[in-house]
């Protein structure tokens, strides 16, 4: 699968050539909404170039390899499957268990992590529930903050509970870089409690998205907001926050999704789909069937499906400048899936079709082989 070359040969480039299909989601800056959100930008027959973990070159494959400059590249051969941007999970709460000592919850989170990872996901954004022991959700701040970039990366999430955390938490959270976002859910602590929080938040330099507070989160100008999948509100068309989605959370809770989520994305709002993976709220960090779901019960398309939970997801984290996209430039974050048309990732539900993740330009995983086969 991965062509050997001598190191002394090798000058530092990864060639992905013979995709079937390469989705590159390539646009202009800033989240996809209406049209452009079903746009993939795919390339039949296609390539990737990378060098020092970013994408050189994208194009036909006939084209890359031929450059002079890929000469004695590393090759990975994608030949008759699917490649993507990484799975951008932008929204994961409470998806580890802080109760347990330092060392044992940092192996507990890698294996989770390790998981994500095997099942697509390159980037993910994740902390503490507001209602857990203190002590408990810095524990897990500070194990989330130092996993960032090995190999995934991580933007750890101050999930804000009460207005006193202005003055004794969030200045030693950001003195200490603990966390790069603050997420309050304003329909649990109230609005004037939750703008309160989340200008002091912003003062103190992290980024914030809301729960439960359109119009707050508008006011704002948060970087996403939590819609509520049977009522979805559908006056973020003209905004730049991004309106969440939750397929799967919604799917394990038995809510029935609105039909007028499809209006919402007509109407021009710019989505993200996220697992929303952790605890009583959903026991899945699978992407990809986060993009079934979506499809099968929120009237997505499986291209706006892709582009929701890979570029959207990106830049509802302030992300969408480094990944998200398979454009140069950008990070090279990408799966091969063993699938030979994108929109099967959607038809098929709960089956695992990665075949290789690279996060970096690196390969942090690649489906084994089954043993134990006996000849007929």
């Amino acid at each position: 699968m991965i062509a050997k070359i001598q190191d002394d040969a090798w000058n530092g480039l990864t060639l992905v050539r013979g995709a079937r299909q390469l989705l590159t989601l390539r646009g202009a800056a800033g989240p996809r909404r209406g049209a452009a959100l079903g746009e993939l930008g795919i390339i039949p027959d296609g390539a990737l170039l990378i060098r020092g973990g970013q994408i050189l070159e994208a194009g036909p494959s006939r084209r890359v390899e031929n450059l002079a400059v890929a000469r004695g590249a590393r090759e990975i051969n994608a030949a008759g499957r699917i490649v993507m941007p990484g799975f951008v999970d932008s929204q994961i709460q409470a998806a580890f268990t802080p109760a347990l000592p330092a060392r044992a919850l940092a192996v507990r989170v890698r294996s989770l992590l390790a998981g994500m990872a095997r099942h697509g996901t390159t980037t993910l954004a994740a902390g503490p529930n507001p209602q857990q022991d203190r002590a408990d959700a810095w524990k897990l701040l500070r194990i989330l903050a130092d996993l960032d970039g090995h190999p995934l990366g991580i933007v750890p999430v101050c999930y804000a509970g009460t207005e006193t955390m202005c003055t004794d938490v969030l200045p030693v959270i950001a003195r200490r870089k603990l966390a790069r976002f603050v997420s309050v859910n304003a329909e649990t602590l109230g609005l004037v409690a939750a703008r309160r929080l989340l200008e002091c938040a912003r003062q103190l330099g992290f980024g914030v998205a809301v729960q439960a507070g359109v119009q707050l989160a508008i006011e704002l100008e948060a970087a996403s907001v939590s819609v509520d999948p049977v009522e979805p509100a559908a006056d973020l068309s003209g905004s730049g926050t991004i309106a969440m989605l939750l397929p799967a959370a919604a799917y394990h809770r038995r809510l029935e999704p609105s039909a007028s989520i499809r209006a919402l994305i007509d109407g021009g709002a710019a989505v993200a789909l996220a697992s929303g993976f952790g605890g009583e709220h959903c026991p899945t960090y699978n992407m990809q069937m986060a993009v079934s779901l979506a499809c099968s019960r929120m009237g997505f398309s499986p291209a706006e499906a892709i582009c929701a939970s890979t570029v959207n997801g990106a830049y509802a984290l302030a992300l969408g400048h480094r990944c998200g996209s398979l454009e140069p430039g950008k990070a090279a974050d990408l799966l091969l899936l063993n699938v030979t048309d994108y929109r099967e990732v959607a038809e098929q539900v709960g089956i695992n079709h990665v075949h290789m993740v690279l996060k970096n330009g690196s390969v942090i995983y690649q489906e084994g082989e089954v043993t134990g086969w006996t000849s007929q």
